[in-house]
């Protein structure tokens, strides 16, 4: 994370300074090299291969030593895995690299550009403009477990999203062909649930069976241990009266028998990744104190780690809340305000999802969250709502995390009042 303002970026880096702005592409990467005051010196492009970054390294080397100047930096935006590539020969050549967002590389040549024109050499204007200006962050690569861990925690958000999608085209197909099912089944991955969709989902078909075949159909399709035979019957009588639809039956049949397979096989590998980072996370040093929160689980430490790094990178926990955007951030224009100092958002979306469900079980289950959630929206001066509450409790997490490693203590609630 950068540690200055922009003002004492700009100071820091002085007139002495090159920016090689750069922009990313899958064969060709665009160069732009400028000075200090902003002059471009030069302009090329090199493959995105080995003899490409070493063409690269070459002549901004080359350009720095013509122009006697002594400090090198290069600005990219965090597209895709290009940056980590650069990133790695950049460290390992002992050369600053800055980050810059692409969202800001976008507006920032929106209004210079006013024609809206854009192309490769343009953006890494902008980016190596951005850069010597000081809109840029300082993120480096992490190494070792730490990476190990945030490469199981992408795998771990890609499965569960996946997941979520199977589910969620189950219960489309469910609805066309047995609407009323989710009047007994409101979650359709239950045993009982799974082996009647299984074996027969459309109501139209249903109906067709003598009672005693369906449920024999269903128990042939279950697996769990104790087949919930009431909610069978009463699925079955519902579907006398269904509306479900009458046409492409077999077809609605073979996609949920294929869905829940793929929600099995999903989860089977969800569950191999989530032993894996978990393996990976009591190998670092602070898991000991985190897991100490037993209110958190070990995933939900897991993915903390993933998402902040190696904690030894950050000075305070107010790092932290940035990162998660969840920091109190005015939102008023004139006479007109948006909630009450509602929290950025402009933060690891990931982490905060973590920190909310955390705080939602903290709450649960830890004496001193739930005392504090209730203070908070009783107090007599301006009081809080829910959500404003919890945001609360979100910052508050994040700095009792940062006292338990940095205090290398296990936690407990009498400690974290104090904090």
């Amino acid at each position: 994370m950068s540690q200055f303002s922009t003002n004492q970026t700009k100071k820091q880096d002085g007139t002495g300074t090159l920016h090689v702005g750069i922009d990313f592409a899958l064969e060709k990467n665009v160069c732009v090299v400028t000075n200090g005051n902003g002059e471009k010196l030069d302009y090329f492009s090199f493959p995105q291969d080995r003899g490409g970054y070493d063409y690269f390294l070459k002549r901004v080397k080359m350009i720095s030593q013509k122009q006697s100047e002594s400090r090198l930096i290069v600005a990219m935006e965090p597209s895709n895995y290009f940056w980590k590539l650069m990133a790695r020969e950049l460290e390992e050549n002992g050369i600053t690299y800055h980050l810059v967002n692409a969202y800001t590389v976008k507006k920032h040549r929106e209004g210079n550009q006013l024609d809206r024109s854009k192309d490769d050499r343009r953006d890494a204007v902008q980016i190596a403009e951005l850069s010597r200006n000081g809109h840029y962050t300082e993120t480096k690569l992490q190494k070792g477990t730490y990476e190990e861990i945030k490469q199981y925690a992408v795998v771990y958000h890609q499965l569960s999203r996946a997941i979520r999608r199977e589910q969620h085209i189950l219960w489309g197909l469910v609805g066309q062909a047995f609407p009323e099912y989710f009047q007994i089944f409101k979650n359709l991955n239950g045993e009982t649930s799974r082996a009647i969709l299984i074996s027969n989902a459309c109501a139209a078909e249903i109906r067709k069976m003598k009672e005693d075949d369906f449920l024999a159909e269903v128990k042939a399709a279950y697996l769990g241990k104790r087949l919930s035979i009431t909610k069978a019957q009463q699925i079955y009588q519902l579907a006398a009266n269904s509306i479900g639809i009458l046409e492409g039956l077999q077809a609605i049949q073979l996609s949920i028998q294929i869905h829940f397979s793929n929600i099995q096989r999903f989860q089977m590998q969800l569950n191999q990744v989530t032993d894996a980072m978990t393996n990976c996370l009591v190998s670092l040093p602070e898991a000991e104190y985190l897991l100490s929160v037993k209110s958190l689980g070990v995933v939900s430490i897991a993915l903390f780690l993933a998402e902040i790094g190696d904690p030894k990178r950050y000075k305070s926990a107010s790092q932290w809340v940035k990162l998660a955007g969840i920091q109190p951030t005015p939102s008023s224009s004139g006479k007109k305000q948006h909630g009450r100092t509602p929290i950025s958002r402009q933060g690891r979306p990931h982490l905060r999802t973590m920190l909310y469900f955390s705080c939602l079980r903290m709450i649960q289950y830890d004496s001193h969250f739930a005392l504090l959630y209730s203070k908070l929206q009783r107090r007599s001066k301006n009081p809080l709502t829910k959500m404003q509450a919890l945001g609360v409790l979100m910052n508050k997490l994040l700095h009792i995390l940062w006292a338990l490693i940095h205090h290398q203590t296990m936690y407990n609630p009498a400690f974290a009042q104090s904090i």
